[in-house]
C-alpha cells in the first residue's frame, strides 16, 4: 500500500515484500490488486512466478432432456480462498444446445457425442467448444480422452458394428479420424465408461476396470495398447477404484472394506511403474479421514458405496460419489502425501440446487491468472 510521507512523497512497500505477499492471494484478489497502481500491477505479474498451482473444481448444469441446453451459470471452488465462486456468462460463448448430453472425462475434458457431431471443450473455464465430424464407428458411452494433441474415442456399446472395440484418434490440429488398434479382448464385458476409469497424461491414456483392477495403457504415437499388471495393491481388498493423473503421477483412489455392502473407507495410492511399464508399485499417499468419508453419504440410511469419481489435477485431489449427490471431498498433495482434507463448504447445498430437469457435470482445471483475464474478456463474470 502506498502512503504520503511528511514531504508529500509516496512511500511504497518494498517490491520483493509486496510480491511475496501478493503470491498468497487468490486469483480474484490479484485481479483487484492490479487496479491499485502501476507499481502494484507490476508486482502482481512478478508475483505470479511464486504462485502455487491450486486447480479449481467446476460444477456445470445441463437440461436432462432435449434440447440439452447448457446453463449460462456455473459454480467453481477455489481451494486457495476456500470459497465457491458463482460464474455467469453475460453473452453466449459456447453452443446453446447440444444434440446429446455433455459428459466429463479424466478431470479436465468436457464432450458431447451424437451421430451428427462430436463437440469438446478443453479450456480452463470450458467457455469454448469445438464441433467436428463424429467418429466413423457409432457407439454409446465410449471412453473419451485427450492425450497431448490427440483426441481418443474407444469402445463403448456398439451392437450393430463389426468392431465393438473400435478405437479412433482425432488430431486436434487436423480434421479427420484415424483408426487405431482395437481395445483388448480382455475388456469384452466392460468396454464402456460405465465400467472403466480413465486417466490421461500428455503422453498416454490408462484405463482400468473399476471392479477388477484390470489395466491397460494406450500410446497415441504407436496407436497400440499395452497390458499392465492389475491395479490391486497388496492384500487390500478394493470394491471400486478411480484413477487420474496429478502432473506425471498416476493416482488411484479405492473403496475398501471387509464386505461390499459395508465400505469402511477410501485409500489412495500413487501407481509407479518401471520403464517397461510392466512392473508396478503402489505407494500409499493417504487415507480419507472418516469424517470426510461420512460426508459422501447423502442420508443417514445404510447404503453400499459402489462407485467414486476422482478428479486429480496439479496438487489437488477431489473425490465425490458418482452415484449420489452428496458432498465433495478435497485434499492437497504436499511432499507426495495427501493432507489438508476437507469436505467442501456448502457443496451439498450447491448439489441440491439442481432438480429433476437438470443434470450436473463435474470437472477440474488448472486456472492461471491469464485464464482468469481471458475469461473476463469472454463475458464471464465472477461473484462470491
Amino acid at each position: 500500500m502506498e502512503n504520503k510521507n511528511n514531504n508529500g512523497e509516496e512511500d511504497s512497500i518494498d517490491e520483493d515484500i509486496l510480491e511475496s505477499i501478493l503470491s498468497y492471494l487468490p486469483l480474484l484478489d490479484l485481479d483487484s490488486a492490479c487496479q491499485v497502481s502501476k507499481s502494484w500491477n507490476r508486482a502482481v505479474f512478478f508475483s505470479l512466478r511464486r504462485l502455487k498451482s491450486m486447480p479449481w473444481l467446476f460444477i456445470y448444469s445441463q437440461r436432462a432432456s432435449p434440447p440439452y441446453n447448457m446453463s449460462t451459470t456455473a459454480m467453481a471452488y477455489d481451494p486457495k480462498s476456500d470459497q465457491w465462486i458463482h460464474l455467469k456468462k453475460t453473452a453466449p460463448s459456447s453452443p446453446g444446445e447440444h444434440v446429446s448430453v455433455a459428459r466429463s472425462s479424466h478431470s479436465t475434458l468436457l464432450y458431447a457425442l451424437s451421430p451428427a457431431r462430436f463437440s469438446f471443450s478443453i479450456d480452463a473455464f470450458h467457455l469454448t467448444w469445438r464441433d467436428v465430424t463424429p467418429p466413423r464407428v457409432w457407439r454409446i458411452d465410449p471412453i473419451v480422452a485427450v492425450v497431448g494433441r490427440s483426441l481418443i474415442v474407444a469402445g463403448g456399446v456398439s451392437e450393430f458394428e463389426d468392431d465393438r472395440f473400435a478405437v479412433e484418434l482425432f488430431d486436434i490440429g487436423g480434421d479427420a479420424w484415424e483408426r487405431c488398434e482395437s481395445m483388448p479382448d480382455f475388456l469384452y464385458e466392460s468396454a464402456s465408461s460405465t465400467w472403466l476409469s480413465v486417466a490421461a497424461s500428455s503422453e498416454k491414456m490408462i484405463v482400468t476396470e473399476k471392479r477388477s483392477g484390470l489395466a491397460f495403457s494406450f500410446d497415441p504415437e504407436t496407436k497400440s495398447w499395452t497390458k499392465l499388471l492389475d491395479f490391486c495393491p497388496g492384500e487390500c481388498r478394493l470394491y471400486s477404484r478411480s484413477i487420474g493423473f496429478s502432473g506425471n503421477r498416476l493416482i488411484m483412489a479405492g473403496i475398501v472394506g471387509d464386505e461390499e455392502d459395508n465400505p469402511t473407507g477410501i485409500e489412495l495410492w500413487e501407481v509407479v511403474s518401471d520403464e517397461s511399464r510392466m512392473n508396478l508399485k503402489f505407494e500409499s499417499i493417504g487415507s480419507m479421514p472418516k469424517a470426510c468419508f461420512d460426508k459422501l453419504r447423502v442420508t443417514d440410511y445404510d447404503w453400499p458405496l459402489t462407485s467414486i469419481t476422482l478428479n486429480a489435477v496439479g496438487d489437488m485431489v477431489y473425490i465425490h460419489n458418482s452415484a449420489e449427490t452428496g458432498d465433495i471431498v478435497a485434499a492437497e498433495i504436499e511432499e507426495g502425501k495427501l493432507c489438508k482434507w476437507r469436505s467442501l463448504p456448502n457443496a451439498n447445498a450447491i448439489w441440491n440446487k439442481s432438480n429433476a430437469a437438470e443434470r450436473l457435470i463435474v470437472a477440474c482445471s488448472n486456472v492461471s491468472f491469464s485464464d482468469l483475464k481471458r475469461a473476463s474478456r469472454n463475458n464471464l463474470s465472477f461473484s462470491t
